[in-house]
Order: structure tokens, then sequence, then C-alpha cells
């Protein structure tokens, strides 16, 4: 069975304000509530316009408390620039008052900016989410938190998740080793709405080396309801090429260029944006369901998540929403 769910960014274009992009996303989430969709998914971003949410965790705790049925996730929590610890007592508080709507995932994200913020080791960057997933599973197993250390007696997780085995966990990770220990675990990828399908086909397959089951992973990308289906790509290329512009800052230096061009070196940003536009699934209702069933039959997706409000118009955003639950669902 296929679920359908939004993907919210909080980019700085989509408001005047930071107040006009928090009550947005509100409204965003409200609607897909009541329009039946399965779950929504909240970025984090520190120090850049590109997203202006720095709490995916924290912007979760509202949206859950703001609807009543769809789950909540993250997309992702960037794991370096947290204590595990921290992460999966939060996450086990919101497990608890969502009655297990909520949905962690995790990522290493790749800014410099980051680590110059936080005073963190770039080392870190390395080992993660790994290290940070190993450590909340074992966690969540109730294995004793003081192991292996100096510290004196044993200590106890407080809260108990209410879900079980554990809350679900999720990671977006491109790292042979962190891909192996999610597939030894059950746990989901997420990928990228720029990711192209071929390369999601690429990773889900390393998975499959290890675990064979029928594993529901979250694929992101951009999906626009709307008649004009022209105008709609080229009003989207140019809300990408502002978003990716918003965020072309420095990365870690273990990091590789993730958007690299023909030459091997940093894409030309319009360029990436308009091939990430070219990619994404655009126009009337049956249009929308023939693009949707091509991309299903190349990756085998059935947890898809829509990032509409990446062609930065409130209007036309709520509208494919809207349209989408109404007029796609039901063909």
């Amino acid at each position: 069975m296929r679920t359908f769910g939004l993907f919210l960014n909080m980019g700085a274009n989509l408001g005047r304000t930071p107040e006009d992009v928090f009550q947005f996303t509100i409204e965003q989430a409200r609607l897909a509530d009541e329009l039946g969709f399965h779950d929504l998914w909240l970025t984090e971003h520190h120090c850049i316009p590109f997203g202006i949410n720095p709490s995916a965790i924290t912007a979760s705790a509202y949206i859950l408390g703001a609807t009543r049925t769809i789950r909540v996730g993250t997309a992702v929590t960037l794991s370096p620039l947290y204590h595990p610890l921290d992460i999966a007592e939060r996450t086990a508080v919101l497990d608890q008052f969502s009655s297990g709507r909520f949905d962690l995932g995790l990522g290493r994200g790749g800014y410099l900016k980051d680590y110059e913020l936080f005073d963190l080791d770039m080392g870190r960057w390395d080992c993660e989410p790994l290290r940070t997933a190993q450590t909340i599973v074992d966690i969540w197993q109730d294995k004793d938190l003081t192991a292996n250390t100096a510290r004196s007696g044993p200590s106890i997780f407080q809260p108990a998740p209410r879900s079980r085995p554990h809350p679900p966990l999720f990671l977006a990770t491109r790292s042979p080793d962190t891909i192996a220990y999610a597939a030894e675990h059950d746990l989901p990828l997420q990928h990228y709405f720029a990711v192209p399908a071929h390369a999601r086909v690429e990773l889900e397959d390393l998975y499959r080396q290890t675990n064979s089951n029928r594993i529901s992973h979250v694929h992101t990308l951009i999906c626009i309801v709307g008649d004009n289906e022209s105008a709609l790509r080229d009003q989207l290329a140019e809300a990408l090429a502002e978003s990716f512009q918003a965020g072309d800052w420095p990365h870690v230096p273990q990091a590789p260029e993730r958007h690299a061009g023909e030459d091997g070196g940093p894409a030309d940003r319009a360029k990436m944006a308009q091939a990430v536009a070219d990619q994404a699934i655009v126009g009337p209702p049956e249009r929308v369901r023939e693009q949707l069933n091509q991309f299903v039959e190349v990756t085998g997706a059935t947890r898809l998540v829509f990032y509409m409000e990446a062609i930065a118009d409130q209007a036309i955003t709520l509208q494919s929403i809207r349209r989408f639950a109404n007029e796609v669902l039901p063909g």
C-alpha cells in the first residue's frame, strides 16, 4: 500500500517574515491532517535562509500538538550536533505524548557553519549518523547507560518509549557502513528530494544485500499539481535556484561535493535547479498520476513524501495539496 505525506523545509522565501513562514507551516500541517495525508517531515538548518527551522524535534512537538492523526517526523535531526541520549529522551517524550505518531529521522548534514557554531570536532561527521543510531537503539533496548564507563551504579532510561520495539527510526545516509547497520536493524532509509531515481535504487540495492524484507523507505520528491505544467516547471526552477543559492555554504572538509557538475567540480546552482525541476512531478492530476506511476515503477517506492512548497508560492502550494488529495488520489 502506498502512503503520501508532505516535506516542510521552511525556507525563508516562503514569506516576507519568519512569522509568515511559521504560520504557513502550521497551515500546511493542519490542511494535510484534515485531508488524510499519512505523514509530515520537518527539516533542520542553522543560520542559513535555505531553511529557518533550527530544531526539527521542537517543531515536531508543536505540530504533533496541532494535529490529530497525521504522523510527524524529522528530515532530519542533525545527529552530530546532539548527544545521543538527548535525542533518545526527547524522542521518547514525543512518542508518549503523541501516542506513537512521531518518527525520528537522523542525518549528518554537511555544512561547515554547523560545526563552527556549536564548536564541534569535524571528525564527528565521519561517524554519523551511525554512532548516534547505534547508541539510541541500545538505549531503547534497555542496555545499561553506564556500561563501559567510569561512572558508578546503573542508570535507567526514562521515560520508556511507548512504541515497541522502539519508536520508528529512519536514516538519511549514503555511507555503506550506515546502510548495513540500518539493514541489520530494519531501519528504513530517507531519500532527499534532489536525489535522482537511479541513485535511490542503487542505495536500496546495497541495503537489500543485508536485508531482503519489504521495507518502506521514505522517498521525498517534488510534486506540484496544477494545470499549466510548463509554467509551473519554470516557476519551480526559479524558486529552486533561489533556494539552492541560499544554501550554497561551505561544507565540512570531509564531505564530498554533493552537487557535482559534469566536470566533477561544484555544479552551477541554476543548472542544478533546472535539473531538479525537470525531474519533479508536475502537471494536471492525470499527468501527476502518470509521472508518479513511472517513479514507483523504477524505484518500487511505497512511502512517498512531497515537497510541494518548493515552488515558494503559498497559494499554489495549498492548492496543490488540496488537488492531490481530491483529484489525484481518487484516480
